[in-house]
């Protein structure tokens, strides 16, 4: 029985051990890839602002500025 007992507790052990490392690298690919996000994100809004720039008020007709 102490056999047993001794068996239980080293794969209770190695169990919680798995879920600790699983749980990290859980974390850590969450965190790449919202860096990942907000890099990309941010890339894109710079795109549109370089786009938007290229256009000016001055060329929109009141019905568009209006519906807008």
């Amino acid at each position: 029985m102490a056999a047993l007992d001794t068996l239980r507790a080293q794969w209770a052990g190695l169990g919680t051990e798995l879920l600790i490392r699983a749980t990290r690298g859980i974390c850590a690919g969450s965190l790449l890839n919202a860096d990942t996000g907000r890099a990309d994100t941010s890339a894109r809004l710079a795109d549109w602002a370089a786009v938007h720039s290229l256009y000016s008020g001055e060329n929109e007709s009141a019905s568009v500025r209006a519906t807008a």
